[in-house]
């Protein structure tokens, strides 16, 4: 309970941070986007349910920090509905159901994970941290009618991918510094065979 209870408090503190961490720009304008790097250390550290649990709070959260509400009065929205930013923002909860999918990919090397190899897992943060960002982009362009990939969209995604694969370690070792601390088990070797001499 106390790991489940710290892993939130960091999630909180990765949307806190968030806010602070500016774009690079020579890295094609990408970002270090921690929470969804933070909320896939959880995930393959945590089972299951409590893994959909914590989707649904990102998700909901992230929705509620990056929604798009039309303030205008109802008399103007009709003129402006054709070109509203409304058009061409996704609908709240999108993110609940992105972050339960990227979280159960990352539940299928959680194995791998708990016997202390991190190789794979580092690689999926950089992995689903683009497949993200791509299924963004294309519900955006959905949305807005029209499809496009320009070469600066694969560089942002690419980059913002690195960034993410280079910063993991680092979330990974403090999920297992937090586990330690708190009596919580990720570590798991296996049953091994005992032999009698």
């Amino acid at each position: 309970m106390n790991f489940c209870l710290s892993l939130a408090l960091g999630l909180a503190l990765s949307f806190l941070a968030q806010e602070f961490l500016p774009a690079v720009p020579w890295a094609y304008e990408a970002r270090l986007l921690l929470v969804p790097i933070v909320f896939f250390a959880c995930a393959v550290a945590l089972r299951f349910p409590v893994m959909l649990l914590f989707a649904f709070a990102t998700g909901f959260v992230w929705d509620a920090r990056h929604l798009v509400i039309d303030t205008a009065p109802a008399s103007e929205q009709v003129f402006h509905a054709s070109s509203s930013l409304e058009a061409a923002s996704p609908s709240f909860g999108y993110s609940i159901l992105l972050y339960g999918l990227l979280g159960s990919l990352m539940q299928g090397i959680r194995p791998l994970f708990r016997r202390g190899r991190w190789e794979l897992p580092v690689l999926m943060c950089g992995l689903g941290t683009a497949l993200l960002l791509t299924l963004e982009h294309l519900w955006f362009c959905f949305l807005r009618g029209r499809f496009f990939f320009s070469e600066a969209v694969w560089l942002n995604i690419g980059t913002t991918a690195l960034l993410s694969m280079m910063i993991s370690p680092v979330i990974f070792l403090l999920v297992h510094k937090l586990s330690r601390l708190s009596g919580y088990q990720i570590r798991y070797d296996g049953l091994e065979l005992k032999r009698a001499w």
